[in-house]
């Protein structure tokens, strides 16, 4: 995640964070709320709030990012616009590439595939205590995206699939 900045002599630079840095505050963050919302007994309502916790996190990213992105560039008005904003300029910045997949059925649905989404490569796909947190971590990824359709003007439900990780829908 970076943002321009402009140096003493008037320079545009760039201000960045380091991403393994920013891996392990996001991992100790969902650890965090993970122990204090999931208590050892298999609570649905427990985990229900856990995820909506993760998410809200993830929506004011999201929404927040789209607002910095305002001021600098007029935003797109039209819903595959917004979504081929999503995919290309959104995903480039905050996960360091293009979305490798945009598929839609033209009423409104429209399903992203990152076929190697660089947050889930450090996961297990054999380990169940693995696939929990990044399960958890993607809870966080949809907040971003859908905080960031509804800064657009685009209210959606979004949901991810890593049936085959790293490769995420």
């Amino acid at each position: 995640m970076s943002e321009l900045i402009l140096s003493s002599s008037g320079v545009p630079t760039r201000k960045e964070v380091s991403e393994s840095a920013f891996e392990f505050l996001l991992e100790e963050i969902l650890s965090m709320h993970s122990s204090a919302a999931l208590p050892a007994r298999d609570d649905q309502d427990a985990a229900l709030a856990f995820q909506e916790r993760i998410d809200s996190m993830g929506y004011e990213i999201g929404y927040r990012y789209v607002e910095k992105v305002a001021q600098q560039r007029p935003l797109p008005t039209d819903n595959l616009e917004m979504m081929k904003f999503i995919c290309k300029d959104f995903w480039e910045e905050i996960f360091r590439k293009k979305i490798d997949k945009l598929q839609t059925n033209h009423r409104g649905v429209f399903v992203l595939s990152d076929l190697k989404f660089r947050w889930l490569e450090k996961y297990s796909s054999d380990d169940s205590s693995s696939k929990k947190s990044a399960s958890a971590m993607l809870y966080f990824v949809c907040g971003i995206i859908r905080g960031a359709l509804a800064n657009l003007g685009l209210p959606a439900s979004v949901t991810a699939d890593m049936a085959h990780m790293p490769n995420c829908t």
